[in-house]
């Protein structure tokens, strides 16, 4: 069953944000280097983006995902474990 988005996990809105990492065609790149870079927004229910309730993180990893639902996955957990505590330096406390 496909999951609705925004996910509402522990009184928090989680909305997965997937980019596509762009490259030029001649910029010696190897072709395993292109996928889709990951963020996720964190915020409570009804928060405008860009609010003081709102804040963004990304997701900085040496390699991109291939699949795009599974960088979407990816942003989704790494929310998950900002809210739970599990990511140093990234807290929604004074949300």
């Amino acid at each position: 069953m496909a999951e609705l988005y925004p996910a509402l996990y522990k009184d928090f809105e989680v909305h997965p944000l997937v980019f596509s990492r762009a490259f030029d065609k001649f910029d010696g790149h190897k072709r395993h280097a292109e996928g889709y870079d990951v963020a996720v927004r964190v915020c409570r229910p009804g928060a405008i983006s860009g609010s003081k309730a709102s804040r963004v993180f990304r997701l900085v990893l040496p390699a991109t995902f291939s699949d795009f639902g599974v960088a979407k996955r990816s942003a989704s957990q790494y929310g998950a474990d900002i809210i739970d505590g599990k990511v140093e330096g990234a807290t929604v406390q004074d949300l």
